[in-house]
């Protein structure tokens, strides 16, 4: 028995280092197809990185382009009337006009903001004069008690969270938070 095992093993033994130099080839491959795998992988998150990247840039763009003060008419005039040669007297009072409708532009949020918060105070007001008043007459703190709802409180919860939260923004994705309420 041991003369055939000798025998097979004699037979095989100059084989041996071809079929190690097979495994390891095999092994080779596998481990450079795992390596191809990976750096596809990372490609492609790379891409995706890069993409993400892109797409912020473009977010960050936008932003400052949308928060770029608009150029002013008057001024615009002005300068080109300056470059031109031109009096002052000619172009002072389209300046003015010019000047006049850059205020008014500029007045647009604050005036619909303040004028929303006018009407809501009036109509409070008249319903505080209608509980007080002879048909109800509540007493003035109970009138008070009634006037102030739950839409009040999700109203004045919502306006400050928003100040706040725009004031956090600011403090941690730029710009200084004691500038943030005047925004």
């Amino acid at each position: 028995m041991l003369a055939i095992l000798s025998a097979i093993f004699g037979f095989a033994a100059p084989f041996l280092p071809e079929a190690v130099k097979l495994l390891k080839g095999w092994q080779d491959n596998a481990h450079e197809l795992a390596m191809m795998k990976l750096r596809l992988e990372a490609g492609a998150q790379e891409h995706l990185w890069r993409m993400e990247e892109i797409t912020a840039t473009a977010d960050i763009a936008e932003a400052k382009a949308l928060h770029k003060p608009a150029p002013s008419f008057g001024v615009q005039i002005l300068d080109k009337a300056h470059a031109s040669g031109m009096s002052p007297w000619l172009t002072g009072p389209v300046f003015l006009l010019f000047a006049v409708m850059d205020f008014a532009a500029g007045m647009v949020r604050p005036t619909i903001a303040y004028s929303a918060f006018g009407f809501y105070v009036a109509y409070k007001w008249a319903l505080y004069l209608t509980l007080t008043g002879p048909r109800f007459e509540a007493l003035p703190a109970e009138a008070l008690q009634r006037l102030w709802t739950e839409n009040d409180w999700a109203m004045l919860t919502l306006v400050l969270s928003y100040w706040f939260g725009q004031r956090a923004a600011k403090a941690a994705f730029g710009g200084s938070a004691s500038h943030a309420g005047r925004s």
